[in-house]
């Protein structure tokens, strides 16, 4: 088995297979990358870009060329002695026709086989023992009709309810039909005509079906099954049942005993029931599975995906070797953004924006209006769990639904993390000090018969030994509807809600962070790494995701404001009265403008002119994506349930004023001259973000693509084709590295710095994976401006400095290289001895113990120093 090193995470999808991956296996092993990560390829949806709507997770998609496929790029990583990483799929799968499961579920209803393998409700009170649907694009019986609901026949000859392209199993429970399937067509065709004349005769079929078809528009307040998030297409299933954990995991644990896998990404972990029970039944069966190849136990890599809130860790007991690597993406975000402009860019915000500049605020609101829509389905089963808690203790039978639910509300809009992890007897000591402080939050702003609610929530988070049996099974149902509600809570409000509405400095506004605070402070950064050496060695240190909400570099490239705020107010000054009327009343907002000139100075595309008017269109498309995004998921103006057609029009006016109408040349030019400026400190910042993620303890991961300048913005953009045939190149060109920091724009930088330090850890693997990190006090005037860190192991050591806030000194430079001057007579102290130099390629001697910032910096932004003996 290959050690993990380094992965490079694929997208697989009909247009980027399995065989695809594989012919790309010799670039990654001489980029030196160890491990290719996969996005899930279990049968997913006909046509997913992503593959997380699974249909049959037993079998290796047919769109990704099948067990064929996976085979042929087993074959090509194990010619290099790579491994695989595969992401599955154990909280969720597509609600959808071709899925056999739920097909058998919709068919049979409680007599399924797999009636218990989603986690439906059945006994929901008003559903009448169905299993609701709200797929409907209008009522039921304006659905039926007008016509939008017909009897039809399959393929196969299995009679099927349509609406439009969705189809539902229909059971005709001994009714005459014809066998002959020319006459079955005809007689479901004629029922159908029938329903237009008035007839009931389809109405009545229905109602003896197992589910019953509803208005989507009803789904968030009627739908009886979880859900992923708040998506209706996408069922949860109950994997704490062995024969739903066996079904789910059967394809990748052969896959990982018979050597095709050396380790599985778990996918939303806190949308399970129990994530603590799960993973320990996981690495049980892994291990058996690892066993029959000779690996010892804990041997396969388990990765979970999981956000961290600030200051939370990961349970000490989950058997993992850490997270996908969020929490790292924001700590290392953070230490290159310069506090100092917090406060300048926050007032800018509220000043223009007319909102708060306070995430809390925005979240606390936006949590509250999530409740009160998206996941009411989910809060009402909560709330019903607590009811039926009240109902069996004297002390509060006679709390009302309604107090439950304003108790429930209460402690959810101030919940700290994403979930607790409740044991059969209730929350530990850690779990409940946070439902404690959640709910001590919520006491103060509460009248006395909610904050009796409260305190009786609080009690049921923990059962004493004498507590009844009945009781305790009630408040385990509590519990986990609780924990089951928390996760989609914050996920939907935080990054799906308050990061579109909060605009201080988008770059912050990204997946596993949490924007209260614009920066961090270096040693609480170092201190981050350090628990990560100690504790998480293999854990995943990611930059970018298929998730992110902006690419890597556009995160550095907007990090550059936080130090230069003032200009950055000048320059939305500009920009605002150059776009005159586009922005006020009856246009697009001054909130939703600034957001559109981070997102447009921070994408920009280095190479990309004022008057390159095809390139500036096609960058329009790719933001007038995001723009859509952005607004409907802010909620202010429009949303996706119903899209304001006249505001987004007016916000589409305004970008394609800024990019493409010839009226808003000057506004064009002046956005194009404020990306320029700030493009080469972007750049260092980049550069320092890579090195960071490539040196500091833990696993690098490379998202597809990324080798250069990642200026991608939310899916789709950062889901796109991936030109290797340039990446090739770049690997094989032996261009010095002096030519390629003066072509920087092209991205080669920092493909070359990928690589020679992916192929570092790849020399010298023992440091990467058993070094200490030690941190380096730089000295002199700009010592704060340096972040430094030593790594040993045995004989092997490792420096590695970069600059931070160097903002002032890169204003409107041509190369992303600090200048000489800029260190004063500041100076690092390295161990004495000769030092090889990454990426300049230089030897250094160094007797006396320092070397100067000036000499460390002469030739490269960044610096690696090693020392192999």
């Amino acid at each position: 088995m290959t050690e993990l090193r380094a992965t490079a995470r694929l997208q697989l999808h009909e247009g980027f297979t399995l065989h695809d991956a594989a012919a790309q296996v010799p670039y990654y092993a001489q980029l030196g990358v160890s491990h290719l990560y996969l996005s899930p390829i279990g049968t997913a949806v006909a046509g997913s870009t992503h593959g997380y709507d699974v249909t049959d997770p037993t079998r290796v998609n047919p769109e990704l060329g099948g067990e064929q496929g996976l085979m042929a790029l087993h074959a090509a990583v194990r010619a290099r002695d790579m491994g695989l990483l595969l992401d599955i799929v154990p909280n969720h799968m597509a609600a959808h026709a071709t899925n056999p499961w739920w097909w058998d579920v919709l068919k049979h209803g409680r007599r399924s086989k797999h009636a218990d393998w989603f986690d439906i409700d059945w006994r929901s009170p008003g559903h009448d023992g169905k299993l609701w649907l709200p797929v409907l694009d209008r009522p039921y019986a304006q659905a039926l009709a007008e016509g939008a609901l017909k009897l039809g026949v399959s393929a196969a000859g299995e009679l099927q309810l349509e609406h439009h392209d969705a189809c539902f199993p229909v059971r005709v429970d001994g009714a005459a039909v014809p066998a002959d399937l020319a006459l079955r067509r005809d007689w479901a065709w004629r029922i159908s005509q029938g329903t237009a004349r008035g007839e009931s005769t389809l109405h009545r079929l229905l109602e003896r079906q197992s589910y019953r078809l509803a208005w989507w528009a009803v789904g968030n307040d009627m739908v009886n099954y979880r859900r992923f998030f708040d998506i209706t297409s996408l069922a949860a299933i109950r994997v704490e049942r062995p024969d739903v954990f066996a079904a789910v995991h059967a394809l990748p644990l052969r896959l990982i005993a018979e050597g095709v896998l050396d380790g599985l990404r778990l996918d939303h972990v806190d949308g399970l029931a129990d994530p603590r029970g799960y993973l320990r039944r996981l690495r049980a069966q892994v291990d058996k599975a690892g066993r029959k190849r000779g690996l010892r136990p804990g041997k396969v890599t388990l990765l979970v995906e999981k956000i961290l809130a600030p200051g939370e860790t990961l349970p000490r007991d989950w058997p993992v070797q850490g997270t996908t690597g969020y929490d790292f993406m924001d700590q290392v975000s953070g230490v290159l953004h310069d506090a100092d402009g917090e406060a300048a860019l926050t007032a800018l915000w509220q000043r223009v924006s007319g909102r708060s500049g306070d995430f809390a605020q925005e979240e606390f609101q936006a949590r509250g209006e999530i409740l009160d829509a998206s996941l009411q389905a989910e809060f009402t089963r909560a709330q019903q769990a607590a009811v039926a808690c009240a109902h069996l203790g004297p002390v509060c039978r006679e709390f009302s639904p309604q107090m439950m639910g304003k108790a429930l509300t209460a402690v959810m809009r101030r919940f700290p993390v994403y979930r607790t992890y409740a044991g059969n007897d209730g929350l530990d000591e850690g779990d409940a000090a946070l439902f404690a402080r959640a709910a001590q939050a919520a006491r103060e702003h509460a009248n006395p018969r909610v904050q009796a609610a409260i305190d009786a929530l609080q009690r049921w988070m923990h059962d004493d030994p004498d507590t009844p049996n009945v009781q305790r099974s009630l408040r385990r149902v509590l519990r986990r509807r609780l924990e089951q509600l928390s996760a989609p809570l914050n996920a939907k409000s935080v990054e799906d809600t308050a990061f579109y509405r909060h605009g201080v400095l988008l770059s912050r506004n990204e997946v596993g962070s949490h924007p209260q605070h614009l920066a961090t402070d270096p040693q609480v950064f170092h201190t981050s790494v350090q628990a990560h050496a100690a504790g998480h060695q293999r854990a995943m240190l990611a930059t970018a995701t298929h998730d992110h909400k902006r690419g890597e570099d556009v995160r550095m490239r907007l990090a550059v404001l936080s130090g230069r705020a003032p200009w950055w107010a000048e320059q939305v000054q500009t920009f605002n009265a150059l776009a005159g009327a586009r922005i006020g009343a009856d246009a697009c907002s001054p909130g939703d403008a600034l957001m559109l000139w981070q997102t447009l100075i921070g994408a920009w595309p280095l190479e990309l002119g004022a008057d390159d008017a095809d390139g500036l269109a096609a960058f329009a498309e790719r933001v007038a994506q995001w723009q859509t995004k952005a607004l409907r998921e802010a909620k202010l103006h429009s949303t996706w349930t119903e899209p304001n057609e006249a505001y987004e029009t007016a916000a589409r006016a305004l970008l394609d004023l800024a990019l493409v109408a010839p009226e808003g040349n000057a506004l064009r030019t002046a956005l194009h001259g404020a990306a320029q400026s700030i493009g080469a400190a972007g750049a260092v910042n980049g550069l320092a973000q890579t090195t960071l993620r490539l040196t500091a303890p833990g696993v690098p991961d490379l998202y597809q693509g990324t080798e250069g300048w990642d200026l991608s913005l939310v899916d789709p953009d950062n889901r796109r084709p991936v030109d290797f045939d340039l990446r090739r190149r770049w690997l094989a060109d032996e261009a010095s590295w002096a030519a390629l920091l003066q072509d920087w724009r092209s991205g080669q930088a920092k493909a070359r710095l990928v690589a020679l330090l992916l192929q570092l850890r790849a020399w010298l693997p023992e440091l990467f994976a058993r070094g200490d990190y030690r941190v380096l006090h730089a000295e002199g005037p700009r010592a704060g401006q340096v972040l430094a860190f030593r790594r040993q192991h045995e004989g092997q050591r490792l420096v590695v400095a970069v600059p931070r806030l160097g903002a002032e000194g890169l204003v409107d430079a041509a190369v992303p290289q600090l200048p000489a001057d800029w260190w004063q007579d500041g100076a690092l102290p390295v161990p004495d001895g000769t030092w090889h130099s990454l990426p300049d390629g230089r030897v250094l001697q160094l007797p006396s113990g320092r070397i100067a910032l000036s000499e460390l910096f002469a030739h490269a932004p960044v610096a690696v120093l090693v020392a192999p003996e």
